[in-house]
C-alpha cells in the first residue's frame, strides 16, 4: 500500500484495530456503504492515531484473502486519510499533517495511482466481489439474492460517494479529479441513484417522485470537466406511457424544445431533453425551496403580502410563456415552486399537452390534474391561454383563501352541474371580480391571457408589456 512493505507482525492499539477491521468486513459482504466505512475509518485515525503502516497491514490482509480488489482499497485508503486530515484541522488539536509517504491525493504532488484508480475502480469492484456472491450458497437463495441485492446497494452507494465528493470540491473550489459511474440503463436494471445517463449525468440524490416519474438531483460531469463551481442538476426521470407509448417521445421533446427557449426569471430553466435506452429524462436548473401545494399544507392562506407576491410572479411566468405562444396546460400548485430566496418559479411547461399530442390519456398518467383543469381542457379542445388562467384563478384562490373554488371538483363537472361560485369573505370586491371571471365555465368569459389578468388584479401592466 504504502512504498515499503507492510509489517507482517499483529499491530498495536488491539480495539482500535479491530474495530478497524470490523468495518472493513462489514464492507465487503455489502452491510456498510463506501461512505460509512470511510468516515468510521478516517474517525477511528484522527482519534487514537493509528500509524499508517498499521493501516495499511489490514488493508493488505483483505487484499491478499480476495476480499478487497487492489484498485478499491487504494481507494479506501486515500478517502480514510484525507477524512482524518480534516477531523483533525477541525479539532484545531495539529496543523493539517502531511499525507503518509505513497498516500494518494497529497496535495501539491502528482497522484500516482490516481488515474488508475479512477479509471479500474468499478470494474474491479465488480470483479472482486462476484467470486464472493458463489461463497457459501447453492443456487439461488433466497438468502443468495438477499445478499446480491446488499452488494449492488453498496456499489450505488459507492458511486454515490465518490460524486459526491467530486460535487463538494467543485462547490469549495478544490481540485478534483476525474469521476466515474455506471452507464445508466442496458435495458435489464432500472435507473437509480449511481446511474448515469448518456455517460454525463450521474444521479446523486432522489428529490422526489410522482405519477410522471422521478426528479433527481445530478452531477453534471461536463460541468466538473469545465471547473464549475456549482455541478448539480435536476433530472426528471419519465416514467409510465411516457416510456412506453410510441409517440410519446416525439411529443415531449417538442415540448421540451419550446421550454428550453422560455427564458424568463419565473420559469424553471429547462437544458436538456433526451433518452438513454429506455430511460426518457428532461434536465432543468436544480432548486432549493418547497413546491407551493407542500407550503399551502404547512400555511393556507398566504400572509396577504406574500400571497399576493407569488401570484405576481406566477404571472409574470406564464405571460411570458403566452407572448411566445406557449401554453403550459398544468398549472397547479405542485408546478409552482418558491425558491428559498423567495423567486416563484414555474415547473413542467407543455407535458400535458404533449400527452394529449402522443395520443394518450394525461390525467391517469398525472400529467395534469383535473381540478386545475378547464372545462374545455378536460373535453380535449385546443389548449389555448386561457386554460391556463382558468388554473391560474384556482390557485389564487387557494392561496389567498386556504381554499379550491369549487371543492377540487374538475372544470367537466363543474360545467356539468352548472355550478355558481360563492364569493369568498377573505377577498376584496376587486379581487373577487377578476378571479370569479378567471373562473368561467366559458372560455370566452375569461381573460385572454395570464398578462390580461395581472392588469386586472393589480391595476397594472407587467415590466415590458
Amino acid at each position: 500500500m504504502g512504498t515499503g512493505s507492510p509489517r507482517k507482525t499483529r499491530p498495536p492499539y488491539e480495539d482500535d484495530v479491530n474495530e478497524i477491521e470490523h468495518w472493513l468486513r462489514e464492507f465487503a459482504t455489502g452491510r456498510a456503504s463506501f461512505e460509512r466505512l470511510t468516515q468510521k475509518i478516517g474517525r477511528i485515525l484522527a482519534d487514537n492515531g493509528i500509524a499508517d503502516q498499521d493501516f495499511d497491514y489490514l488493508l493488505q490482509k483483505f487484499i491478499d484473502a480476495g476480499r478487497l480488489p487492489h484498485e478499491l482499497a487504494l481507494l479506501v485508503r486515500q478517502e480514510a486519510l484525507e477524512i482524518c486530515d480534516r477531523l483533525l484541522r477541525e479539532a484545531n488539536r495539529t496543523a493539517a499533517p502531511s499525507a503518509p509517504q505513497g498516500a494518494v491525493g497529497q496535495p501539491g504532488e502528482a497522484d500516482p495511482y490516481q488515474q488508475r484508480v479512477e479509471e479500474v475502480v468499478l470494474s474491479a469492484l465488480v470483479d472482486g466481489f462476484r467470486s464472493m456472491r458463489d461463497q457459501g450458497r447453492d443456487g439461488h437463495t433466497a438468502q443468495g439474492n438477499h445478499d446480491d441485492r446488499q452488494l449492488d446497494a453498496a456499489l450505488t452507494d459507492f458511486r454515490g460517494a465518490r460524486l459526491r465528493r467530486e460535487a463538494q470540491k467543485a462547490e469549495a473550489g478544490e481540485r478534483r479529479s476525474g469521476v466515474t459511474a455506471r452507464p445508466a440503463d442496458d435495458g435489464k436494471k432500472a435507473v437509480t441513484v449511481g446511474s448515469m445517463l448518456k455517460d454525463r449525468f450521474v444521479l446523486d440524490k432522489e428529490l422526489g417522485r410522482g405519477g410522471m416519474g422521478v426528479v433527481y438531483r445530478a452531477v453534471d460531469r461536463r460541468r466538473l470537466e469545465a471547473m464549475h463551481q456549482f455541478p448539480y442538476v435536476a433530472v426528471k426521470l419519465l416514467s409510465g406511457d411516457f416510456r412506453s407509448h410510441p409517440d410519446a417521445f416525439r411529443a415531449l421533446e417538442n415540448e421540451a424544445r419550446k421550454a428550453q427557449e422560455l427564458a424568463h426569471p419565473n420559469i424553471v430553466t429547462v437544458f436538456d431533453f433526451d433518452r438513454d435506452g429506455a430511460a426518457i429524462y428532461m434536465v432543468m436548473e436544480l432548486l432549493e425551496g418547497n413546491p407551493l401545494d407542500e407550503v399551502l399544507k404547512e400555511a393556507a392562506p398566504l400572509e396577504p403580502n406574500a400571497g399576493l407576491g407569488l401570484i405576481d410572479g406566477i404571472c409574470a411566468g406564464l405571460a411570458h410563456a403566452h407572448a411566445q405562444g406557449v401554453v403550459h396546460a398544468d398549472l397547479k400548485p405542485a408546478n409552482v415552486f418558491i425558491a428559498k430566496d423567495g423567486r416563484v418559479k414555474l415547473l413542467d411547461f407543455g407535458i400535458a399537452s404533449a400527452s394529449r399530442a402522443g395520443g394518450f390519456n394525461a390525467e391517469t398518467l398525472g400529467a395534469y390534474t383535473a381540478a386545475y383543469a378547464s372545462p374545455e381542457m378536460m373535453d380535449g379542445a385546443p389548449r389555448d391561454p386561457r386554460d391556463d388562467v382558468y388554473a391560474l384563478g384556482c390557485v389564487a384562490h387557494m392561496v389567498l383563501t386556504g381554499r379550491h373554488p369549487f371543492d377540487r371538483l374538475s372544470g367537466a363537472e363543474v360545467s356539468k352541474r352548472n355550478l355558481a361560485l360563492t364569493q369568498a369573505d377573505d377577498l376584496t370586491d376587486a379581487q373577487w371580480q377578476v378571479l370569479s371571471r378567471s373562473l368561467a365555465i366559458q372560455r370566452a368569459d375569461r381573460q385572454h391571457d395570464a398578462a390580461a389578468f395581472h392588469a386586472e388584479f393589480f391595476g397594472r401592466t407587467l415590466p415590458g408589456r
